[in-house]
């Protein structure tokens, strides 16, 4: 293992340069433009948006390395799934408790939910089955930082689907939309529990 520790190490120390590189980039060319310059020490954004950018470029690498090297697009699929799979498998095994999210729509999406609707969602769900609504992201699934990039951005970009199968392909665990989408069950966020109306929550002003 003392090859691979030491390139790996190499990985690091190169990582934490282009780190420090991203940063002095943003705040000599971008950040003297943003009006809440003042705050940054306070909030870290640029902490923050440089180490989403590095992350970004690197998964953006290995893609094209795997595209590079003649691989289907079925077959990176395939891996981006397995590799999803190790990564939710061992975060999981960490956790005492199931997780469930609270989402507020700011927008409608047809035909399952309204604007100012709360959405219930469970992360990682044990099974999926046929009429189950999930919740697919609008973005590379493969970035573990994808809901990082989403907040930064203003919104989270997902989409609602109605699942009418489930299936095995490639060794990998899939769903069979209604509207015919196949996707790896790694890719989806997480299966919504309940769909609860703006109408539905008249005490609760903190959802309104």
């Amino acid at each position: 293992m003392g090859k691979l520790t030491e390139t790996l190490d190499k990985f690091s120390s190169i990582s934490s340069a282009y780190y420090q590189e991203i940063q002095d980039i943003l705040r000599d060319e971008y950040c003297w433009k943003c009006p809440m310059r003042s705050t940054s020490k306070k909030t870290s954004c640029r902490d923050i948006d440089a180490w989403i950018r590095l992350t970004g470029a690197f998964e953006k690498g290995i893609h094209n390395y795997q595209i590079s090297n003649k691989n289907s697009e079925g077959n990176l699929e395939a891996i981006t799934s397995r590799y999803l799979f190790k990564v939710i498998k061992k975060h999981t095994r960490n956790l005492k408790y199931s997780k469930t999210l609270i989402l507020k729509l700011k927008e409608d999406i047809e035909p399952f939910a309204k604007k100012g609707d709360l959405l219930l969602v469970k992360e990682n769900p044990e099974s999926i089955k046929a009429g189950d609504l999930v919740l697919w992201p609008e973005i590379c699934p493969i970035s573990i930082y994808w809901f990082s990039k989403a907040k930064v951005s203003g919104y989270i970009p997902f989409n609602i689907l109605k699942v009418s199968k489930t299936f095995h392909k490639d060794d990998c665990r899939y769903i069979q939309a209604e509207n015919g989408i196949e996707i790896p069950m790694e890719y989806i966020t997480g299966k919504i529990i309940k769909i609860i109306g703006k109408d539905d929550l008249p005490d609760f002003q903190i959802f309104k």
